[in-house]
């Protein structure tokens, strides 16, 4: 009995053996079964509607879009200082002031100088004035005595001319007597007559001689007479016509007189424009450095972002391109904008020490404040709910059709058969193409496995993963048996 009972016991155990064997091996069988199947997977995605908005992302800061230095061109002490860094200030409001004493004094002194200047130079001109007409008046006199000389000398000259003619003619007339006579007693009379006349030549051609001298030199003298008072006349006339060059001094006073009156007025700085104060580099006691910046004031009527932008994506970037502007400090509030100047020039950050290009966005109405960090949405295309597929999955035939392949059902045994679809494709965006035209409907599925063609059967099934919550993506594949 002993002997069958233990023989009994080893058959049991051999066959709970052979039995976890079996279970083993078809255990190990179901799990090759199952690698080969999820090894050969085909992979769908379901065609669809999408939104194929494509845009760039910036980061930045906004500031107002319009500022404006404060300073003043008096090199005077800062009096007072109005304002502080977060002020608002408006048109017409005093934002600091500078003395004005020693400028007044330097103005007060300038134009009593100019005033002396100037009476100086009438008084000069009315000087110069009368020496030219006086010239004029001693030239007219002299030349009139002058020429009055001359008349005397001629005068005399023709008289004497005509007393030595008279002589002339009375000696010819007795020489005429004396050889008509035959009485020679009468020609020795007539003849001593003669020869006394004869001798008083001489006295009456010295007389003229010295006549006609006396006519040559009273010319000479109107001459010299006319030469030297046109001398006196041209320089009397030059010194007036040299009065309006010697004003330089005085238009260099002028000069630096309007600059005084300048700064007079620099030293009330009022403000152009309603804004926030950002800077403040002065301090009452200070002494202004002229033209340099004391405050700053932003307009915040419009504010701008400005915002670095990679070389990958400037191009890209035009004025006029929509964004949408959001911030930390306005968490549910999107602003509008519009890009206003793209700098295509690489600059450098003073304050970073990074480079880039960058480009300034208008932005509408807000509440952003200068300084806040903002981020924005450039759209570069805004194409929502199109009909598009992944635009590697696109084939073209021999004619240059494009065309996909979907999966469709092929008998009631869940076999799949690779179908085509021929497709019109526009924009490429991203990892997907637009589909403007053709076959394809919303719906289908794409296959998405690149060794699968036209006309392929699948054996196989779907299968749907759902995920926990409200929304749940479908995955659909399609086995190979």
């Amino acid at each position: 009995m002993k002997k069958q009972f233990k023989r009994k016991k080893l058959i049991l155990i051999l066959v709970i053996i052979a039995a976890v064997i079996i279970a083993l091996v078809f255990f190990v069988r179901k799990k090759l079964n199952t690698v080969t199947i999820e090894s050969n997977v085909v992979e769908l995605e379901e065609v669809q509607k999408r939104d194929l908005s494509e845009y760039i992302s910036l980061k930045g800061t906004g500031s107002g879009e319009s500022s404006m230095n404060y300073s003043s061109s008096a090199a005077s002490e800062i009096l007072t200082v109005n304002v502080a860094v977060g002020d608002e200030v408006k048109v017409g409001d005093v934002i600091a002031t500078l003395d004005t004493e020693a400028i007044q004094s330097e103005i007060d002194m300038l134009e009593t100088f100019i005033a002396n200047a100037e009476a100086l130079a009438a008084n000069t001109s009315t000087q110069n004035q009368r020496a030219l007409e006086q010239a004029k008046s001693d030239q007219e006199t002299q030349l009139a005595a002058a020429n009055q000389a001359i008349s005397s000398a001629q005068s005399s000259y023709d008289a004497a001319v005509a007393s030595l003619n008279a002589v002339n003619d009375q000696i010819t007339a007795l020489t005429d007597q004396m050889n008509a006579s035959e009485d020679e007693a009468e020609k020795a009379d007539l003849a001593a007559q003669i020869s006394t006349l004869q001798t008083e030549l001489p006295e009456y051609q010295a007389v003229v001689s010295s006549a006609e001298a006396a006519v040559s030199e009273a010319k000479a003298n109107y001459n010299s007479v006319k030469s030297a008072t046109d001398e006196a006349i041209y320089n009397a006339q030059n010194t007036i016509d040299m009065e309006k060059y010697s004003t330089t001094d005085d238009t260099t006073t002028q000069k630096q007189l309007d600059t005084l009156y300048s700064q007079l007025d620099d030293c009330e700085i009022i403000s152009q424009t309603d804004g926030i104060v950002t800077d403040v580099k002065t301090a009452v006691g200070d002494v202004n450095t002229p033209d340099a910046t004391l405050v700053t004031v932003e307009s915040v009527d419009t504010m701008i972002m400005t915002a670095t932008v990679d070389e990958t994506d400037i191009l890209s970037l035009e004025e006029g391109m929509k964004a949408i502007i959001t911030a930390d400090a306005l968490p549910d509030e999107e602003i509008n904008g519009e890009i206003v100047r793209v700098v295509k020039v690489l600059t450098t950050s003073s304050e970073t020490g990074t480079g880039g290009f960058s480009v300034d966005i208008r932005m509408d109405d807000c509440e952003l404040l200068s300084g806040m960090s903002v981020k924005a949405k450039i759209i570069l295309t805004d194409k929502s709910d199109i009909l598009c597929v992944p635009y590697d999955l696109v084939q073209y035939d021999e004619d240059g059709q494009a065309y996909v392949l979907v999966a469709e059902e092929n008998n009631v045994d869940m076999d799949f058969i690779a179908v085509r679809r021929d497709i019109e494709v526009g924009e490429e965006m991203d990892y997907y193409v637009e589909v403007t035209g053709g076959d394809l409907a919303e719906g289908d599925y794409i296959i998405m496995d690149y060794s699968i063609v036209e006309g392929d059967i699948f054996d196989g099934s779907f299968y749907m993963e759902e995920e926990s919550g409200e929304d749940y993506e479908e995955e659909i594949t399609i086995t190979v048996g």
